[in-house]
């Protein structure tokens, strides 16, 4: 093999041949947390609707924030509700924002943070505004459930070595 400045051309390596480099992710924002995304779709019956799980469940990288109010919210439409509730008092909605550099998802897709589970809250935004760098999806998410001491209720598994989005 050839020197990398020398007159001549390499005959049949490359530079970085035999080489073994650690795959590395980028150091920002967006690469902070991992979360399981199961895509869902919408079934009818003759007793209502709901979403069904649809596919495989993939991992994300991305960046999740929980969304502080200032004032409680404590209705699905924003609005401060102080209606007395047959089960005891008002709910107060729990809301995150995903920041990642890929999303399939759409408006019926669950996904998990650690031992919670939320449901997207309205579609996804694609902002291409910016370098490269910048562009990312946004992600709006209620929480709907959460693993209990007795595993009751467990985050799907991604299949082993899929691809994870953002990679």
């Amino acid at each position: 093999m050839s020197h990398l400045y020398d007159d001549g051309m390499p005959e049949d390596s490359h530079l970085y041949d035999g080489v073994d480099v650690e795959k590395r992710l980028p150091d920002t924002l967006m690469y902070r947390d991992k979360v399981i995304v199961q895509p869902m779709r919408l079934f009818d019956t003759p007793y209502g609707s709901g979403t069904i799980p649809d596919g495989e469940p993939a991992w994300c990288w991305c960046c999740v924030e929980t969304r502080t109010q200032k004032n409680s919210v404590f209705s699905k439409n924003w609005a401060q509700d102080t209606t007395p509730q047959s089960t005891g008092g008002l709910r107060a909605e729990v809301l995150v924002k995903v920041i990642a550099k890929e999303w399939h998802g759409d408006i019926h897709t669950m996904f998990w943070h650690g031992d919670d589970c939320y449901e997207v809250d309205g579609p996804p935004a694609h902002l291409r505004h910016g370098s490269d760098l910048s562009e990312h999806w946004e992600v709006t998410g209620r929480q709907i459930g959460h693993v209990n001491e007795d595993g009751v209720t467990e985050p799907p598994q991604p299949p082993e070595g899929s691809r994870v989005w953002g990679t």
